[in-house]
């Protein structure tokens, strides 16, 4: 490499260290948008989360006019009973009975959203897109009479799921950074929690399941 070439490629280097870690104002209020928290409830076919409720929070960015990106927590959580069986031992399933079970399901992780916001004006704007959530579900069962752990097989890795969003945030007086936000969305979450024996376990957490989702919230512009 040619000797005049090094200070000009120090130069380079110096300055796009300083714009990465010492963003002006301006280029940080460019990029980040919202910050907001939300309750939720959704609705299923699993047996075991039929309408579970909860809350998240959520960071939403504004790029190139007409795309905004959001990156969510979600937590939903729902205690069912029914018919279930209890068994002094799992191992081999020693002294095994029916009994009425409680069990307590928490499910929750991170989105990423990817959406499109057309212009709508200062008080009013839509999104609309799709995008990937990584989950954890914990769950636990117990007899109602007899406190014994009960017949369940529960997840014990991260979960992928798939997601599709509309959203809406209405704000009431332009000159305050405070927006109402709701929002429907569908969540696929693929279980793959199954056992795979003839005669298995009590295994709900298996194949994909879909969830409808409403949220609404708050939210605070930057």
């Amino acid at each position: 490499m040619k000797k005049n070439k090094i200070p000009l490629l120090l130069a380079v280097s110096l300055s796009l260290s300083w714009t990465l870690f010492n963003p002006s104002p301006l280029a940080s209020q460019q990029i980040f948008q919202e910050l907001g928290v939300f309750w939720t409830r959704a609705s299923s076919d699993h047996p075991e989360l039929p309408g579970p409720s909860g809350f998240g929070a959520a960071s939403t960015w504004e790029f190139a006019e007409v795309f905004m990106a959001r990156v969510s927590f979600h937590r939903l959580s729902e205690d069912t009973r029914k018919e279930g069986t209890v068994c002094d031992q799992y191992s081999q399933r020693i002294n095994c009975r029916g009994e009425i079970t409680e069990t307590a399901t928490t499910l929750s992780g991170l989105r990423t959203t990817l959406m499109v916001a057309p212009d709508l004006g200062e008080q009013l704007r839509l999104g609309l897109g799709g995008g990937l959530s990584f989950n954890s579900l914990t769950a636990e069962a117990v007899g109602v009479e007899s406190g014994l752990e009960a017949d369940l097989l529960a997840p014990n890795a991260g979960i992928i799921g798939f997601t599709a969003l509309l959203t809406a945030a209405v704000t009431p007086v332009s000159s305050v950074p405070v927006s109402f936000t709701g929002s429907f969305g569908l969540h696929w979450v693929n279980f793959s929690t199954c056992s795979g024996e003839d005669s298995p376990p009590y295994e709900p957490y298996c194949g994909m399941d879909a969830f409808k989702e409403i949220e609404l919230g708050l939210s605070y512009a930057f």
